[in-house]
């Protein structure tokens, strides 16, 4: 509901840079109370809250430009094109030696590729290419934040860390808005239904995420995860009237396949899921 609540609030005449502003600051507000009711001690050290304002950076850019991709080219498109980023994280991972080749995500790989050249078989204005190209630094950019994550977090509870990065981005996009001199609220009530939408959703689905990745593991969660495409692309058909082609249609499967094909192996991901997890027991 987070990119359907933004293509709300952005047809209701907001721009992309008031939404994420509104969005980061009333998203901030609930996560203070969330971590002052569950009592979660938000404290780090001065090297990794430095860290996190860094990690911070590349989160920005993945917020701005995906909420910016949204004002140009369908949710759906948009959101497909952002879960490339398994794609470009395994890519990643095995260009570096980090994580030993697997024909499974190589498959996954080539139908994440094919699937989105199939999406894309259509004729684009400058402007949804200028969407398009937007999604994809949005894949980018947060799988540059998953792998500084996952690399100098590994192990520990990411849940103060994710609440320090919050801050950055909503002090980045707060000065944005004040540098560009104007803020463009909604003009009718749509666009407020998406912003109070975005908002909620988006803070709440945080919040969720935290709660499931303490008692589940980073392994399940993401798992369920990959549902959520197959969530925007039957909610912007009811709710926006959005429709891909069929050509698009047989992408969008193929990218959804891939997302599976992404998991690690059962012996690997029960492993995994067996360590002991930060937070286990406590509250939230």
């Amino acid at each position: 509901m987070v990119g359907v609540s933004t293509a709300l609030a952005l047809q209701g005449g907001a721009t992309p840079l008031t939404v994420v502003t509104l969005r980061s600051i009333g998203a901030l507000i609930i996560f203070v109370a969330y971590f002052r009711l569950a009592r979660i001690p938000w404290a780090l050290s001065r090297r990794d809250r430095f860290t996190a304002f860094g990690i911070g950076i590349p989160l920005c850019v993945n917020t701005y430009c995906i909420n910016a991709a949204i004002a140009e080219i369908p949710v759906p498109l948009a959101i497909l094109i952002f879960y490339l980023w398994p794609a470009i994280v395994s890519a990643f991972t095995w260009l570096r030696g980090a994580e030993r080749f697997r024909w499974r995500a190589f498959c996954g790989l080539l139908f994440a590729f094919v699937g989105l050249a199939l999406a894309l078989n259509v004729d684009m204005s400058a402007a949804q290419a200028s969407g398009v190209l937007l999604a994809v630094i949005s894949a980018f950019s947060w799988a540059t934040v998953f792998l500084l994550m996952n690399t100098l977090f590994a192990g520990r509870d990411t849940r103060p860390v994710t609440l320090h990065m919050a801050f950055l981005v909503t002090l980045v996009f707060v000065i944005a808005s004040a540098l560009a001199g104007t803020v463009t609220l909604p003009v009718n009530r749509v666009g407020w239904v998406g912003i109070a939408g975005v908002t909620l959703f988006y803070a709440f689905a945080t919040i969720g995420l935290f709660a499931a990745t303490v008692h589940l593991g980073a392994m399940r969660t993401g798992f369920f995860m990959n549902f959520e495409p197959i969530a925007t692309l039957l909610l912007s058909a009811l709710i926006l009237g959005q429709h891909l082609a069929p050509v698009q249609l047989l992408g969008a499967g193929l990218v959804l396949a891939a997302l599976f094909l992404f998991r690690p192996p059962p012996r690997i991901a029960a492993a995994l899921a067996a360590k002991p997890r930060p937070g286990d027991g406590g509250a939230g």
